[in-house]
């Protein structure tokens, strides 16, 4: 029961500050009414009204202001429902009040005051949860019956609405209970109109709220297909580019030799024959890099898995393999293994072309007579490979965008000019294919850290029909 009281709670929020509001108007017109009784009523019999109504006026007007002061300045900036609640009790709890005083100087139980205390049961009933206002009713049905024995004993002096009359006897002592029966029956009779249009109006709630997560989720998802088809025009353009401009030169240096401009047997002509050929390398390195690229996002789910996959050899046969072109350029490769991992499941050559990149990548990018490392850690059934060098690094703006296909950074570029920009892209295919991660830390001038988070227990991919070693 208590979160649907708070659906409907905040549900009527707005509601409830406009009643607030429409209350504290109302209330002004009170304060006259009780400042002209207390004027007026001596000259119509009723010595007992002044000035005790004119100090319940003016009572009344004072906390008035008070509420006015919390709902101006601070419910109409945030209008919190616990607030507003706290808000409402305190000025219905206040008003009443200030009707116990002004029945009990006009007439006790036979005052004609008793009639607003029902307008006050309904009117808090459909602003506030019906509990507090049947604990409201209790409470205000003890005020009127200690008032009611105070006057019974004489503590209290009694102001009967005629002079010549004395306390109404037997008549209020059928009063009493009619009172409470009435103060209990208002609430509950507004409360049996009121709540079917509260559980209407929280259905209405749910229901608009299930269209706005809807209406967002369908705003995220139109959000992520922009990027996709701006990410695919992207990598359609930027590999139209790539092909062209080797394609243009090989072209361009076989119509000069086939339309005679230049004899294939001299040495101008081997010249552009040889550039042709290193344009064709260029052309094929780019072919297979987009081939393996489209293998691991099209093709994994029938990639070879294998069953327990040594990540410790694996990477050791890597950095024996790139032990040469380390020696080339004066690097020394550093390898810090702790522990053995051996992955449940895993695709070897995917992951030998993921940390042969890397390390590769670390090799190229450092200066010559530096160091690369190769650090292989288990903490529990996590294993993470961390490639780190300090070489040129990559500038923080582009720590994302070099796992994009085709994106080099310009520092890269400028120290390597040679480059498809598609190595750390088809990196991190391959290691999210094997359900881990790869995340890059990198500071300009500094170096790299590139890291690759694994599951020792990871699974091959749903739908694959190629498993090696299954027993």
């Amino acid at each position: 029961m208590k979160p649907e009281v708070s659906k409907v709670d905040y549900l009527f929020a707005d509601e409830l500050f406009g009643r607030l509001v429409w209350f504290v108007r109302l209330r002004w017109i009170a304060v006259a009414g009780l400042v002209a009784a207390s004027l007026i009523g001596p000259f119509l019999g009723l010595p007992g009204v002044w000035p005790a109504l004119l100090v319940v006026g003016s009572f009344v007007a004072v906390f008035n202001i008070i509420f006015i002061y919390h709902l101006g300045w601070r419910s109409r900036r945030e209008r919190p429902y616990e607030h507003l609640r706290s808000c409402a009790v305190r000025q219905i709890v206040a008003d009443l009040a200030a009707l116990v005083v002004t029945a009990h100087f006009t007439g006790g139980l036979q005052s004609p005051a008793l009639l607003f205390f029902a307008f006050h049961m309904a009117i808090g009933t459909i602003i506030l949860p019906t509990r507090i206002m049947y604990i409201v009713a209790t409470c205000t049905s003890g005020a009127m019956f200690a008032v009611y024995m105070l006057e019974n004993t004489g503590v209290l002096a009694f102001h009967p609405l005629d002079p010549s009359r004395g306390m109404c006897g037997a008549a209020c002592q059928f009063n009493m209970p009619a009172f409470i029966f009435a103060l209990v029956g208002v609430v509950a009779l507004t409360d049996s109109v009121t709540s079917r249009f509260k559980k209407r109006n929280l259905k209405l709630w749910e229901t608009t709220r299930e269209l706005r997560q809807s209406t967002d989720d369908l705003q995220r998802t139109l959000e992520q297909v922009e990027t996709v088809e701006q990410r695919k025009s992207h990598y359609m353009r930027i590999s139209a580019h790539q092909l062209r401009s080797p394609l243009a030169t090989v072209r361009t240096s076989l119509q000069v030799l086939t339309e005679g401009y230049v004899e294939p047997g001299t040495d101008r002509g081997k010249k552009l024959l040889e550039g042709a050929l290193e344009r064709l390398d260029d052309l094929l390195v780019t072919v297979n890099g987009l081939l393996d690229l489209a293998k691991m996002r099209e093709g994994r789910a029938r990639a070879p898995w294998t069953r327990k996959v040594n990540i410790n050899q694996l990477l050791a046969d890597i950095l024996d393999a790139l032990e040469p072109l380390a020696r080339a350029r004066s690097i020394r490769l550093v390898p810090d293994f702790e522990g053995v991992v051996i992955l449940d499941w895993g695709v070897p050559p995917d992951l030998i072309y993921a940390f042969e990149n890397l390390i590769e990548n670390a090799i190229k990018y450092s200066r010559e007579r530096g160091e690369v490392t190769t650090r292989l850690h288990l903490n529990g059934d996590r294993a993470t490979v961390e490639v780190v060098d300090h070489g040129i690094g990559i500038p923080e703006k582009f720590l994302v965008d070099v796992m994009h296909e085709f994106v080099r950074a310009p520092n890269g570029k400028k120290h390597a000019p040679q480059g498809t920009g598609l190595g750390l892209a088809i990196a991190r295919e391959a290691v999210e294919a094997h359900g881990g991660t790869l995340e890059l830390r990198s500071r300009e001038e500094e170096g790299t850290t590139a890291t690759v988070s694994l599951s020792i227990h990871v699974k091959p991919l749903k739908g694959s029909t190629e498993l090696v070693g299954e027993p």
